[in-house]
């Protein structure tokens, strides 16, 4: 694994509200791990990935796809990862260059990747379509661009808990977190609009898979929105939610009669069109 820091400034227009350089920060990203990777390999191995590719991992986070994706390319491949933050990125194998820049202002050497990978980043940023246009010129014609993405408008995911106060302590954080997420940029129903913006830019072949599991408590799935809700409490208070919805809120992600589903992920890709 080699490393470079990028030495362009980084863009203005929006800011991360749940920061990886945070101590909770590192719950979070052993948490993802376990609720996405099994969809987003097989989201990828069904785009075709092989060895001797070149691929670009967008807002690795933890770095576990990177590392998938650098065993399937194999040592004749190559997985650049670009993070803003990747200090939670451990041991990769030789194949990788892990990146520390912004996607919005890093160069991106142009038809150069056979696979571009952005997961849960993309949402985040107020530049999100230019973002998208930038990763699709950066990819070789006719190879795969894939934007997987939450979409956190629907409002049903709690199934059942316990208490009534369990249950209104949760919608009650949900209501403060997609609060705090718009006002720092963030566009909480971007997922679904991904296919349109793929095919404003040129790309072809677009297709969209759902993901959507039933957390229980104590799970991975259910223990993220305790992280979030820890990582928040200043903010969360400030928007209304109080200390005690917050307690409540803990005790009824980890009580085991609770289910949730989880937030709908879209993975959507499109192709850059043969030249």
């Amino acid at each position: 694994m080699t490393t470079t820091t990028d030495t362009t400034g980084p863009g203005k227009a929006s800011r991360y509200a749940l920061s990886n350089d945070d101590p909770l920060g590192v719950n979070r990203l052993s948490q993802l791990p376990l609720i996405l990777d099994e969809h987003s390999q097989g989201f990828l191995t069904d785009q075709g990935i092989a060895p001797g590719w070149k691929c670009l991992d967008v807002g690795p986070g933890a770095g576990t796809m990177t590392a998938w994706m650098a065993e399937l390319v194999g040592p004749r491949g190559q997985v650049t990862a670009i993070d803003i933050d990747p200090q939670h990125m451990k041991t990769l194998p030789g194949n990788v260059t892990v990146h520390t820049a912004d996607i919005r202002t890093v160069p991106l050497p142009p038809d150069h990747y056979d696979l571009v990978h952005a997961r849960l980043v993309e949402l985040h940023l107020a530049e999100r379509e230019a973002v998208l246009h930038r990763l699709m010129t950066a990819l070789k014609p006719g190879r795969p661009l894939v934007i997987s993405d939450w979409d956190a408008t629907w409002q049903d995911w709690l199934l059942h808990t316990p208490t009534q106060a369990g249950a209104d302590a949760f919608h009650a954080f949900q209501n403060g977190l997609r609060a705090i997420l718009e006002e720092s940029g963030a566009d909480v129903s971007w997922a679904r609009r991904v296919p349109l913006v793929m095919r404003k830019a040129g790309l072809v072949d677009i297709d969209t898979v759902m993901h959507n599991r039933l957390w229980k408590g104590g799970s991975a799935g259910c223990l993220l929105h305790v992280t979030n809700a820890e990582q928040l409490r200043d903010q969360l208070l400030e928007r209304g939610v109080t200390a005690e919805q917050l307690e409540q809120l803990r005790e009824a992600m980890h009580h085991l009669d609770t289910w949730a589903y989880s937030y709908l992920m879209y993975s959507t890709v499109g192709f850059r069109p043969e030249q």
